[in-house]
């Protein structure tokens, strides 16, 4: 089996399940990409020589549409409908079993409504199936015009054995004494609600003393918070994070905003209860309030600062309950199930 795959910004947990469609189903992977976002530099290494990835800018309109042309594909993955010389290609070529992907939540304000009607009468005629990540996506596919038996969720799936591997790492010592602190991994964007918690932390400290310290990874638009609890890592690759998931243990993800976020699965599966906002689509399978962590209504400082309070004052064992219950919900989606239900989308009627 043939596969394309017409992406936007890889990253290495989307190439991990493709890797894992290569090697278990014997598919060969052709990957076309934008340029690596320089505020996340993921590296894309140990992937087998049946996947070959393209920087899609090293080509012109018609040179992509003669790649794909002699690549012949059985399937074709499309991430979103942004990109035109994606959508030229397969309307051009009559490509077959065009599955899209997308996380887009469903808002039903004008611009969709104007944009699902635009997708139903130019572009969804080329589309065989939607696969999205969550519940809220679904809600939108309908509205883009495709039937149930034409949707899967599950479109965003972590590196499950390589967080799980952190989980068993890192379970022994943070039995025997629990690290104090939290963490947040994510870009220094305002979407992202970082601000907020450093502000919420700063005040919390300051009224507390807290024994907790803030670690923070990740780089992005906005200036790092300088405060004597609250440490600033850059950004790492997922394979550099053995040593921060042993030394942390309370994951917070507070964005006002956040189609999905694997990140959630990532940080469940390491075993950290989770701090994050319903804004956040994964916090859909993955949080699971006051029993796994908290989900915060709003993202401001005064929620934070309370749920950030809530974790201080639990003993660790009821931390430890957290860990645990975390890293169960967050194994419900791997790269396993991924195939299965991408497989199903082309193959269906």
């Amino acid at each position: 089996m043939k596969v394309l795959i017409l992406y936007e910004e890889l990253a290495t947990y989307f190439l991990n399940a493709l890797i894992e469609l290569a090697t278990t189903h014997k598919a060969t992977v052709l990957i076309f990409m934008k340029p690596i976002n320089a505020v996340a530099p993921f590296e894309f290494k140990n992937y087998p020589d049946t996947i070959e990835i393209v920087d899609r800018h090293t080509l012109t309109a018609n040179a992509l549409k003669e790649r794909i042309c002699a690549f012949e594909p059985d399937a074709t993955y499309l991430s979103g409908w942004i990109y035109k010389p994606y959508l030229h290609s397969i309307k051009a070529l009559k490509l077959r079993n065009v599955v899209i992907g997308f996380d887009n939540q469903y808002r039903g304000d004008l611009r969709q409504l104007f944009g699902s009607f635009y997708f139903r009468w130019f572009i969804k005629k080329n589309i065989k199936a939607a696969f999205v990540p969550g519940k809220k996506q679904v809600k939108f596919a309908e509205h883009l015009g495709f039937r149930p038996n034409e949707i899967a969720e599950g479109l965003y799936c972590c590196d499950v054995d390589l967080f799980n591997d952190y989980y068993s790492h890192s379970y022994t010592k943070k039995h025997q004494q629990l690290p104090k602190r939290f963490l947040f991994v994510g870009r220094y964007v305002p979407e992202k609600g970082i601000e907020a918690l450093w502000q919420a932390f700063a005040e919390l400290d300051k009224e507390e003393d807290l024994k907790w310290e803030l670690w923070c990874v990740g780089k992005g638009s906005l200036e790092a918070y300088a405060h004597p609890k609250i440490k600033h890592l850059g950004f790492l690759q997922p394979h550099d994070l053995r040593t921060l998931i042993t030394e942390t243990t309370v994951f917070v993800l507070p964005s006002s905003f956040e189609p999905w976020g694997v990140v959630i699965q990532e940080y469940a599966i390491a075993g950290f209860p989770i701090i994050t906002t319903s804004s956040v689509g994964a916090a859909e399978l993955f949080v699971n309030d006051k029993i796994n962590g908290f989900l915060l209504a709003e993202t401001s400082v005064a929620a934070i600062k309370q749920a950030l309070q809530q974790i201080v004052n639990l003993p660790d064992n009821k931390i430890l309950e957290m860990s645990e219950r975390s890293h169960n919900l967050g194994l419900q989606l791997t790269p396993q199930l991924w195939c299965e239900r991408f497989i199903q989308l082309i193959h269906g009627n």
